[in-house]
Formats: C-alpha cells, structure tokens, sequence
C-alpha cells in the first residue's frame, strides 16, 4: 500500500520563476517518510538510541514542480533486509496525476550508542514484514 502525504509549499521554496527549487523536492520526499515511519512503526523511533538513518537516494526529475502546484508523496516499502530497507516514492501533482519526481532511498537500522548498523528490532520487523505482505 502507497501512503500519501499532502504538501503544503512554502513561498520560499520556489524562485522568482515559481520553479521549486529541487532541495525542497527532498525535502518533499522526507516528509513522505515520515508519515510512512509512522504509520509502520508508530511512535516507536527513539531518535536517541537505535534509529534509521538514510544512507542511499536517487532522485530523477520527469518534470517541473511550481509554486502552488497540489501535490502528494506517495510512499512505500520496497523490500526489508537484515538491517536495512528500501523505500519509494513519487511526488504526485495531484492536477493531472502524473508524477513530476521518484525518489528511492535505502535506510539503515543504526545503533548511535555504539556508533553501528544493527538488525532491525524484532518488534519493527514484525511490523515492518506485516506491512510488507499487506501490501
């Protein structure tokens, strides 16, 4: 299953052209993943211990993303590793449907205390792999 994340555009994230500038793209996409996160995983992200943190994004751009554009992230779960997992991602101009970015991105089960890539929780990978075959 896609979830979608609305988008409130800010005047600054666009030039004087109205063009988003591509920063805020990403910007876009990480909204996306929290949502996703969170309806996955809940509140279960302590941000002081284990954690996900992004090692890997592609971004390719079809097309153009203006100011005042409705747009949406739609984001997923691609496939779940031992440690890390991949994520998907478009942003949807909601005018038309189509998709003006994709995004994919790997995150990384991550240990700050002991500085390390670690497997999932077995409560995120249940969660996690529930989703998975859900969808």
């Amino acid at each position: 299953m896609k979830i979608q994340t609305s988008i409130q555009q800010r005047f600054a994230d666009a030039d004087t052209l109205g063009h988003v500038n591509n920063i805020h793209l990403q910007e876009y996409f990480d909204l996306g993943k929290m949502e996703l996160y969170h309806r996955i995983l809940g509140e279960r992200i302590d941000w002081r211990g284990i954690n996900l943190v992004l090692v890997s994004i592609k971004t390719d751009m079809m097309r153009q993303t203006r100011l005042g554009d409705d747009l949406c992230v739609e984001s997923w779960v691609e496939n779940i590793g031992n440690k890390s997992m991949s994520v998907g991602q478009r942003l949807i101009n909601k005018a038309d449907g189509v998709a003006n970015a994709e995004c994919h991105t790997v995150v990384v089960c991550f240990d700050f205390a002991t500085q390390s890539a670690v497997p999932f929780p077995d409560e995120w990978r249940t969660l996690l792999t529930a989703w998975l075959e859900e969808n």
